[in-house]
């Protein structure tokens, strides 16, 4: 007997990974905002550990950014995409430590969200 009766095709469900996009876009946007918050005051303050606090925050902005291009491809391979989505909001936790907490969680549940078949 053939697995194809009657020439019917049983179609392969497409699972939607919306909600990984939508938690990854805004983690990201909540990130860029944060850096630019903190790169801000940074740079008003201007004092000598000033420059360090302007490089991590535009270390934040390229994590946050890759994470919403990452986001946005994660139906292509969603496991590869969740992992790198998960670096980077672990990296968004070390490049601005606590307040870095809203939108470094929302990237990293977004990563491990992308993890589930």
């Amino acid at each position: 007997m053939s697995k194809y009766q009657n020439n019917e095709v049983t179609p392969v469900a497409h699972q939607s990974r919306t909600a990984e996009l939508v938690l990854g876009i805004i983690g990201g946007i909540f990130g860029i905002i944060l850096a630019m918050t903190i790169g801000g005051i940074g740079s008003a303050l201007e004092t000598s550990g000033s420059a360090g606090v302007s490089n991590l925050g535009v270390g934040c902005i390229i994590v946050s950014v890759l994470a919403i291009i990452l986001s946005v491809m994660i139906n292509r391979n969603h496991v590869l995409m969740g992992w790198l989505i998960i670096l980077c909001g672990i990296l968004n936790f070390v490049f601005v430590s606590f307040f870095g907490i809203l939108s470094g969680l929302l990237i990293v549940i977004a990563g491990g969200l992308a993890l589930r078949k």
